[in-house]
């Protein structure tokens, strides 16, 4: 019984704490000292320690010892730090392909290829599509075998691209619209039209 109520007094600490820091970061006396930048950051790392003041406190208090609370602790840093990897890898790739369509740097149907340095080719094709996470770039091999593979669209940005312009081409965004766009419903014959009465 002791043990929940000291539980329930903690997280009632800290959900106080949670509430009340940001306004204290706001006051007068301190937000002065805080520049409006990086106010958000504060109560964002703010709240963030109190959430860890708190599992800390509730996990001592159920007997764990302080090496089980820091081997938990790197555990659930090590899962969020994958998760927020795979969140901006996806984010970055998302960004990267609205730049790409909207600089159009090339188009579908050119040969682009994608060079480390001046003789360094680290990839090679003609673009045949485009989505929001990867560009994908096909090629025959010498023995006339078509190849097709993907590549992220942040790595557009990280090498220097060289285009080839193609002869039949069209606009990223007029092939991302013909591929991912909706294509418009059917309207239903009037009653009275021949094609209902058949």
């Amino acid at each position: 019984m002791y043990d929940v109520l000291q539980v329930a007094a903690a997280l009632a600490i800290a959900s106080i704490c949670w509430y009340v820091f940001p306004r204290l970061i706001s006051s007068r006396s301190i937000g002065s000292l805080i520049s409006d930048d990086y106010h958000p950051m504060v109560v964002s790392a703010g709240r963030w320690l109190i959430v860890l003041v708190a599992v800390i406190v509730v996990m001592r208090v159920f007997g764990f010892s302080a090496g089980e609370v820091l081997a938990s602790l790197s555990a659930f840093a090590l899962v969020a730090a994958v998760a927020f990897f795979a969140y901006w890898s996806v984010l970055s790739n998302g960004l990267c392909s609205l730049l790409l369509y909207l600089f159009q740097p090339f188009r579908i149907g050119d040969w682009i290829e994608m060079r480390e340095n001046e003789n360094n080719i680290v990839a090679a094709g003609k673009v045949t599509g485009i989505n929001l996470i990867y560009v994908s770039l096909s090629y025959s091999d010498a023995e006339g075998v078509d190849n097709e593979y993907q590549i992220p669209t942040n790595l557009m940005f990280q090498r220097t691209i060289r285009v080839v312009r193609g002869e039949d081409t069209k606009s990223l965004g007029r092939h991302y619209v013909e591929h991912h766009g909706q294509q418009p419903a059917a309207r239903p014959a009037p009653k009275g039209s021949d094609a209902a009465t058949r």
